[in-house]
């Protein structure tokens, strides 16, 4: 075991590489299985409720985080890590809202700008750190601010609507359909029943086809799945998402702020274990909450457990383990990256995750549509990136 932790502190710059691409590609993908159709097809078509997801990504990093042991680090276990498990599994429901509502190219592109910015002001405002120059580091905020704005805009919070053709004889054909009685064929086959029909019809609509069309429209209304209620008030499902997304960036960039308030011994890969330790500990906190809060609705506790959402173990275990373990991948990656390359390289680098994450958007998910945007959304992702680059290499050393 020494002898391999030997070897990566021998390694250089060529590991450190390596280890950043491991963490792009780990942090990039992670939401991917989130999204696949297994996911969207349980609850109703609903999907899971976004903790039950997060339970999955939490169980994966608890059992892949005692991998660093193979690397010569010893067992050691700090109380923060609890600080920062409570951090990363409520940043990380919301993170997951985000992606299962807003899109996955919008919420890591958010949630990758704000965790730069936070853990940037964590550090000048709390930890004292020094900047190489007060306006180079306003400029890199500056890029991200607009590079966010870019991918928020081009991402469309409404789809694009088609426009498909229609000639005139289509028109006056469909103009003479909304005029004609709507219950004329069904009263000539079924002469029988014929006052029953239109007496049942009439209850509904008084027979008229106007009024038919404009109740059809009211229930479309009334179902539309792109309106979700919060807080007693409607909100555009994808602006919640992406309002999940900037609180899972404003906790993503303190999460590992408790790791330097640890002792040294517990920082790097030491601080993995007792970081998974902490996040199973939230996750358990968690239904322990959920449970709680529902046997008090139900006055009962056998209520308030059949309350619970399922964890539907026959349908997306292996979806929620893939995500877990993409993440825990990326997690210890960039851990690494940051080692070998400095904090301001590492991080940079292991943040282009937001590029990954948003050709899978594009291409395999279609969140984008329209040529124009999705050239429009990648230079807004790319502007944002510099940003990052440009925000980190103003910190001092």
């Amino acid at each position: 075991m020494f002898q391999i932790m030997g070897s990566l502190e021998a390694c250089g710059n060529g590991c450190g590489l390596l280890a950043a691409l491991f963490g792009c590609l780990g942090f990039g993908c992670f939401g991917a299985p989130l999204k696949c159709k297994a996911v969207d097809m349980v609850n109703g078509g609903k999907g899971p409720h976004p903790f039950v997801l997060q339970t999955y990504k939490s169980a994966m990093y608890f059992l892949t985080s005692w991998i660093v042991l193979l690397l010569g680090v010893d067992f050691e276990f700090t109380p923060w890590g609890i600080v920062s498990g409570l951090m990363w599994v409520s940043g990380g429901v919301c993170g997951i809202f985000g992606i299962r509502n807003a899109g996955l190219a919008i919420s890591v592109g958010t949630w990758s700008s704000i965790t730069v910015l936070i853990s940037f002001c964590w550090g000048i405002f709390f930890f004292g750190e020094q900047v190489q120059s007060v306006s180079g580091t306003a400029f890199g905020i500056l890029m991200m601010i607009i590079g966010f704005i870019g991918m928020a805009y081009f991402s469309s919070f409404k789809d694009e609507i088609i426009e498909t053709p229609v000639t005139e004889e289509a028109s006056l054909e469909m103009t003479r359909d909304l005029t004609e009685p709507l219950l004329e064929i069904e009263i000539e086959t079924n002469n029988d029943n014929d006052e029953e029909i239109v007496e049942d019809t009439a209850g509904e609509n008084d027979g008229s086809p106007i009024a038919e069309v404009s109740q059809s429209c009211q229930q479309d209304d009334d179902t539309n799945d792109d309106i979700m209620m919060f807080c007693g008030i409607k909100w555009e499902r994808k602006v919640l998402g992406v309002l999940g997304a900037c609180v899972d960036g404003i906790l993503g960039g303190s999460t590992l702020i408790p790791m330097k308030l640890a002792p040294s011994i517990d920082r790097g890969l030491d601080y993995i274990i007792s970081f998974a330790i902490g996040a199973a500990i939230a996750t358990v906190l968690g239904w322990v909450l959920y449970f709680s809060v529902n046997s008090y609705k139900e006055q009962s506790f056998v209520s308030g457990y059949k309350l619970l959402p399922s964890l539907y173990l026959d349908k997306i275990v292996m979806p929620g383990v893939l995500s877990g373990v993409l993440w825990s991948i990326g997690n210890v990656s960039q851990i690494l990256a940051v080692t070998f390359l400095g904090e301001s390289i590492g991080v940079s680098l292991c943040q282009s995750q937001m590029v990954i994450s948003g050709l899978l958007g594009i291409v395999l998910f279609q969140e984008i549509k329209g040529h124009k945007r999705i050239v429009s959304w990648v230079l807004s992702a790319f502007v944002t990136f510099v940003g990052i680059v440009f925000l980190s290499k103003e910190h001092k050393s």
